[in-house]
């Protein structure tokens, strides 16, 4: 069987924009054009869309409006937050070994500056325990971050507790929230984080723009100068058009985030009873119970993991191995790796995620595919048994 369309199930890496995010951005571009900084009616028009959009990312994620700040994305707010937070040579930052990129890259800049670098490991489920955290803070530790979902399993840190923990001790809590808002109830004040960072297009919205809360009364350096925009934070012309996406994706999502979280629950349950029962030898990585309901991370035992997601896309289907900013380099995950699987097990294993544009249509036909392919690699010997 083959796929005459594109079955997209890649959705951790990024969503397609809806078409209200779409509308949103071409008004922007075309009504709403005006400098929010102009004192003319073109900047006022410019300035009232800036302001529903931010009481709409308010509404979707909590907090009051001024405390939310507009970034390319939440790479742009990951580094702004521990760059600035950590800038003296005598900081302590801990961390987890499997955060995302931007995390991760930017600890081992942190690291040959000066800063101590403590990374949290993580049990086989993907877990990190709140105890392990406790007892790794130090009266000089300046800053905890630690992703709330992780976007290769899917897999649901216990940041409410952990937040808690360091506002016991008096430490600021930063978290990367991208792969949890649009699929999880999110409230930064029931969540007392210091700061959390998005990005709109993991909810149908725009590329390259994305928010950071900071906590009123908490002091974060802005990370460029200029003009007063964004409350001197973040100085430059905003982003409007993609600030007018977001604000769409946000209260559309807010609007429907149950139905969205069960729907997508259902068509990852359907698609993974179905692998498992057409496909032996097939396991699910990474914690089964705590995890956001669009993400299953499979190991297809002795296969090719790179073969097979190239087999699959040569049918129609996306999906990936690991994070869409690590995904082409000629090496395991290192997620997974962190996790305890061997590199064979690593290899061996793909991401599917999926989103609202989804169908059981997809489901079927994407099952369907992947027995057809798994079997034939399998019978070919497309397979990594030597790899240990």
């Amino acid at each position: 069987m083959s796929s005459s369309r594109e079955i997209y199930l890649d959705n951790n890496a990024t969503t397609p924009p809806l078409p209200e995010v779409m509308a949103a951005v071409t008004e922007a571009m075309s009504c709403s054009f005006g400098n929010p900084s102009s004192s003319h009616r073109s900047g006022e028009r410019a300035r009232q869309l800036l302001r529903r959009s931010r009481e709409a990312v308010a509404e979707l994620l909590g907090g009051e409006p001024g405390s939310w700040m507009f970034t390319s994305g939440a790479t742009e707010a990951n580094n702004w937050v521990l760059q600035r937070i950590c800038m003296r040579s005598n900081s302590r930052l801990l961390t987890t070994e499997i955060e995302h990129s931007s995390i991760k890259s930017l600890c081992e800049v942190l690291e040959d500056q000066g800063t101590s670098v403590c990374r949290l490991p993580t049990n086989r489920s993907g877990l990190i325990d709140s105890d392990w955290l406790a007892e790794a803070i130090t009266p000089d530790t300046t800053l905890v971050s630690i992703h709330w979902v992780n976007n290769e399993t899917g897999v649901i840190q216990p940041v409410k507790e952990l937040a808690r923990i360091c506002r016991d001790r008096g430490v600021l809590f930063h978290t990367d929230a991208s792969q949890a808002v649009g699929k999880l109830i999110v409230d930064v004040e029931d969540l007392g984080c210091d700061f959390l960072s998005f990005s709109a297009h993991k909810f149908h919205g725009p590329q390259g723009i994305g928010g950071l809360y900071v906590r009123p009364g908490v002091k974060l350096p802005p990370m460029i100068f200029g003009g007063g925009q964004e409350s001197g934070q973040r100085p430059g012309t905003e982003n409007l058009p993609g600030i007018a996406g977001v604000g769409a994706a946000a209260e559309l999502r807010h609007r429907q985030l149950k139905r969205a979280v069960t729907a997508l629950a259902e068509l990852r349950d359907i698609f993974e009873t179905g692998v498992l029962q057409q496909i032996p030898n097939v396991f699910i990585n990474g914690d089964r119970e705590n995890r956001v309901c669009n993400t299953t991370n499979l190991r297809f035992e002795g296969i090719d993991g790179q073969a097979l997601v190239a087999r699959l896309d040569q049918r129609g289907i996306r999906c990936s191995q690991s994070s869409a900013c690590t995904n082409r380099r000629p090496e395991p995950s290192y997620v997974l790796r962190c996790m305890g699987f061997s590199e064979a097990e690593a290899y061996a294993s793909v991401r599917f995620s999926f989103s609202v544009m989804n169908s059981r249509q997809d489901v079927k036909e994407t099952v369907q595919i992947l027995a057809e392919i798994v079997s034939h690699l399998r019978r070919f010997g497309a397979t990594i048994k030597d790899l240990d």
